[in-house]
């Protein structure tokens, strides 16, 4: 039985082109994971505590409201006032005529800025459902 003849080596250039294609092809999924899908955020403030601490990294699920509204109890990432990105829990949804409206509470109601000091906000301002904590390792788990 002959032998097969082993492939001959890699050009460097080859392997600089194969390996820009497969670091192009993670860096698209990867831009599309986070843009559409799902995107890690890290928690400033202490508003969410016990919760959520200062600097805990969390998972938004982006996709989670294409569906439904929040629901009541839900931890949402939602554009406040003035554009800023809060973390809350959805408290209260108003389904009056006109957009839908919820009300949004920090669980440490003495260091949160929520709807007690800016009102209701439009459904239409959350960009997802804070899934998971992934850091630090101790509260690694869902958000409940």
């Amino acid at each position: 039985m002959a032998r097969p003849t082993p492939p001959p080596p890699l050009s460097p250039a080859r392997f600089l082109r194969d390996l820009l294609l497969v670091l192009g092809a993670v860096g698209l999924l990867l831009f599309a994971l986070t843009r559409w899908i799902a995107m890690p955020w890290a928690v400033e403030g202490p508003s969410m505590a016990p919760t959520l601490s200062d600097g805990d990294r969390v998972i938004v699920a982006l996709t989670a409201y294409r569906r439904h509204a929040p629901r009541i109890g839900d931890v949402v990432l939602l554009e406040g006032p003035g554009g800023l990105p809060l973390v809350k829990r959805v408290s209260a949804l108003t389904r009056a005529t006109g957009p839908e409206m919820m009300w949004v509470l920090g669980d440490n109601p003495g260091e949160s800025s929520d709807s007690r000091s800016f009102g209701p906000v439009p459904v239409s301002r959350v960009r997802g459902r804070v899934a998971w904590r992934y850091w630090p390792p101790s509260g690694w788990g869902s958000i409940e």
